[in-house]
């Protein structure tokens, strides 16, 4: 009888990765939907992955942006000084005249990953909760 509920338990802890990566690739579909930048490329968007890590008794579930600059998108940017690479100056269509350099004000944050786990964190318990239960 023991052997049984040894058995049981094993199936189960192995049946939480299917699970968490299956609420994880939801979470990753969801973020896709709901991300409030505008596409330029859409390698951002393309770029949101969900996961699962862990194993025995520990398992995560994570959302994480695949693009250098996630975490402008995600947490914004502070005021910064926009200098030229190459060249002596900057210039872009509508400007009056080449400039050296330009005080950008900083971007607020999409809070995209934040939000979509931040509302699915009551599906998540609900849903281990409910593996467990039967």
């Amino acid at each position: 009888m023991s052997f049984e509920a040894i058995a049981y338990i094993a199936k189960k802890k192995a049946g939480m990765s299917v699970l968490c990566n299956r609420m994880a690739k939801g979470l990753e579909s969801q973020a896709k939907h709901n991300a409030q930048w505008t596409d330029r490329t859409s390698h951002a968007r393309q770029g949101l992955k969900g996961g699962c890590e862990g194993g025995g008794n520990s398992y995560s579930i994570y959302l994480a942006h695949g693009v250098d600059y996630g975490e402008i998108l995600e947490e914004g940017s502070k005021p910064h000084v926009i200098t030229p690479k190459n060249g002596k100056a900057l210039y872009w269509k509508g400007a009056v005249h080449p400039v050296k350099k330009v005080n950008h004000p900083g971007t607020k944050g999409f809070k995209t990953i934040e939000n979509t786990l931040e509302g699915s964190r009551e599906m998540v318990k609900t849903a281990v909760i409910n593996y467990w239960s039967d």
